[in-house]
C-alpha cells in the first residue's frame, strides 16, 4: 500500500435524543415511517425495531412512504391522530416539512427524528457521534498510507483529524456530492479522484456513496464505507466501514420507554462508548494490516472513549 493518497468525504448529517423518567408502562406501541427501510441505514433501524418487538413485546407498525410526496402529511396524520403510538420514529429529510407541520398539530405526540436535528425543541432527536468513527477511519487510512507514501492526502472533519493524528504529514482533499440519493454521482466523483492518483475514497453520503464502492472495485483501489457494513460490496477493495448503529439507537430508546424511563424532547448521542458508532476493519483486509497499525488503532479508539482524544465536529 505505497501509493499516494487522496480521499473523498461525501458529507452526511448528524442528529440526536434525550431521555426522561416515568412510571413503567405495561405495553408500548411504536410506529416508524420512512421511504428507506429497505436499504442501507434504514435496514439497521428496522432490525433494531424488530429486535425490540421480539424482546419486549411492543406493538410495532412500519410505514413505507414510497415516493408519494403529496401524501406525506396525510401519512403522519394517520399515525398521530389516533394517539395510539407512544413513539413515532422518523427517518428521511424529505419528510421534514410534513413532520414539522403535523408535530405542531399534535403537540402531545412524541416524534423521534433519526439522523438529523431540526429547529423544533419539542421533538426528540437521535444523534450519532459520527465524527468519532470518522476519526478512526482517518487514522487507519493515514497510517496505512504513511507506511510507504511520501505525500499522503485525505479528507475532512473527524476523518481529517484522525489521519493527521496518526500521520501528521498528510494533506487534505475533499469533494462533496451535493446529494444523498445518486450512486452514479458517487461513482463519477470517486472515479475522477482515482484517476488523479487517489488510493482511498471515504464515502459518507448514504445511497450516493454506494457508487464509491463500485468505483473502488472497478479501479482496483480502496474505499471506506459508512452507516452499515459495506465490506461485502467490493471484497478486497473496501478497507472498512464506519458504522452508525441505528439498530442500537432505536432499541435503546424503546428499552428505556418499556422500562419506565420516558423518552422526552431533547438529544441523545450514540457514540463509540455506547456502541452506537463503530469502525469495522473488513475481515478480508484485517490480516494485511501491520500489527503496529492495529495496536495504534485500538489505542486511538480507547483514547476517544476515555476522552483523552478530543475531536472537533465539522461545521
Amino acid at each position: 500500500m505505497t501509493r499516494a493518497l487522496k480521499s473523498l468525504f461525501l458529507a452526511g448529517t448528524m442528529l440526536a435524543v434525550s431521555l426522561g423518567s416515568a412510571a413503567a408502562q405495561s405495553k408500548v406501541s411504536v410506529a416508524a415511517i420512512s421511504g428507506y427501510f429497505a436499504q442501507g441505514f434504514g435496514v439497521s433501524i428496522v432490525n433494531g425495531l424488530n429486535k425490540a418487538k421480539t424482546d419486549f413485546g411492543i406493538d410495532l407498525k412500519l410505514v413505507d412512504t414510497g415516493n408519494r410526496a403529496l401524501d406525506y402529511e396525510e401519512q403522519f396524520e394517520n399515525l398521530a391522530k389516533g394517539k395510539q403510538y407512544d413513539l413515532i420514529f422518523v427517518m428521511g429529510w424529505e419528510l421534514v416539512d410534513s413532520l414539522q407541520k403535523v408535530s405542531k398539530e399534535y403537540p402531545d405526540q412524541r416524534f423521534v427524528f433519526i439522523d438529523g436535528v431540526l429547529d423544533n425543541p419539542k421533538m426528540i432527536y437521535a444523534n450519532f457521534a459520527e465524527e468519532q468513527g470518522s476519526f478512526v477511519a482517518g487514522a487507519l487510512a493515514g497510517m496505512v498510507e504513511a507506511k510507504g507514501s511520501e505525500f499522503p492526502k485525505i479528507g475532512l472533519g473527524g476523518y481529517e483529524q484522525g489521519a493527521k493524528y496518526a500521520a501528521p504529514d498528510v494533506k487534505v482533499n475533499s469533494v462533496f456530492a451535493g446529494t444523498f440519493d445518486d450512486p452514479a454521482k458517487g461513482s463519477e466523483l470517486a472515479q475522477a479522484l482515482y484517476g488523479q492518483g487517489s488510493d482511498i475514497v471515504y464515502n459518507v453520503a448514504g445511497p450516493t456513496g454506494e457508487g464509491v464502492m463500485q468505483a473502488s472495485a472497478a479501479a482496483d483501489k480502496y474505499s471506506i464505507g459508512v452507516d452499515i457494513d459495506m465490506c461485502g460490496t467490493a471484497p478486497g477493495n473496501v478497507l472498512g466501514s464506519m458504522l452508525k448503529r441505528g439498530d442500537i439507537a432505536v432499541y435503546t430508546l424503546i428499552k428505556d420507554e418499556v422500562g419506565g424511563h420516558k423518552v422526552t424532547a431533547g438529544t441523545r448521542t450514540f457514540d463509540l462508548a455506547s456502541g452506537g458508532v463503530e469502525f469495522k476493519v473488513c475481515d478480508d483486509i484485517a490480516p494485511t494490516i501491520p500489527a503496529d497499525v492495529t495496536a495504534k488503532l485500538d489505542d486511538i479508539k480507547k483514547g476517544i472513549v476515555d476522552g483523552k482524544i478530543a475531536i472537533t465536529k465539522a461545521k
